[in-house]
């Protein structure tokens, strides 16, 4: 019985010596492991560190990992806009947030014809508080979030919940931006499709995200999808 319980008191020490060394290396090194890319960008910004990470402790995220996926979020925007290029795995895309590539429509605009599924919290703390933003600010925030997502589901999964959350509130907006071009702007709608920038990175970004969320075991029905497949159909005619 004393060797059972030498045993066991000594498998653990060895794991709270795991656990504190696992706090100590982590969430930078679950980053680096996770995704390299998104570590260097991390560290391509040490002066706006200390300050994101006192914002992402005033927005709720205070947890290691979200915390540092909050950082590494606003820092991937920081990033998009000094290279004026859609930070996607260490590759910068155009056109970015050009309105001349970009339908005319915006949130102050598309807001009578979301429908009612589509007005959750990003509705309310998003759209409703940036009038003049346009589908290309939305790309920005899906593109940011399934950057963020994979590294939060797979180093922290009990934080996941809000990524996700707000990755399907955005994808939501981009339904609604979609589906109103398409049954009330035809004329930008057709132009979007034959912009090969614009439509590219609409759609790589669009299928990033969807493959984020089904490996953070998101179910396939819960994942807004509609009016971006018609869209992905439609350009696989354009020329």
């Amino acid at each position: 019985m004393k060797t059972a319980k030498t045993l066991a008191s000594t498998i653990s020490a060895a794991l709270l010596l795991i656990a504190a060394h696992a706090r100590a290396t982590e969430p930078l090194d679950a980053l680096k492991e996770a995704n390299p890319s998104l570590y260097q960008l991390y560290n391509n910004y040490p002066m706006y560190h200390d300050g994101l990470r006192d914002y992402a402790n005033k927005q709720g995220f205070r947890r290691p990992i979200e915390n540092l996926a909050t950082i590494v979020h606003e820092i991937i925007h920081i990033d998009s806009f000094v290279h004026q290029g859609f930070f996607v795995d260490g590759v910068y895309y155009e056109p970015y947030l050009r309105a001349d590539a970009w339908p005319s429509l915006t949130n102050e605009q598309v807001r009578p014809y979301l429908r009612d599924h589509e007005r959750g919290s990003i509705y309310r703390l998003y759209a409703l508080n940036t009038p003049r933003n346009h589908l290309g600010n939305i790309v920005d925030e899906i593109n940011v979030y399934g950057h963020v997502l994979p590294f939060v589901c797979k180093a922290e999964p009990e934080s996941a919940e809000k990524q996700v959350k707000n990755l399907i509130g955005f994808l939501h907006l981009s339904e609604g931006y979609l589906r109103t071009l398409r049954t009330m702007m035809p004329g930008e709608y057709i132009q979007l499709v034959r912009n090969k920038e614009t439509r590219g990175i609409l759609v790589l970004v669009i299928q990033r995200a969807w493959k984020a969320l089904r490996a953070c075991g998101v179910p396939e029905q819960a994942i807004p999808a509609q009016e971006a497949a018609y869209f992905v159909q439609a350009s696989g005619t354009a020329k």
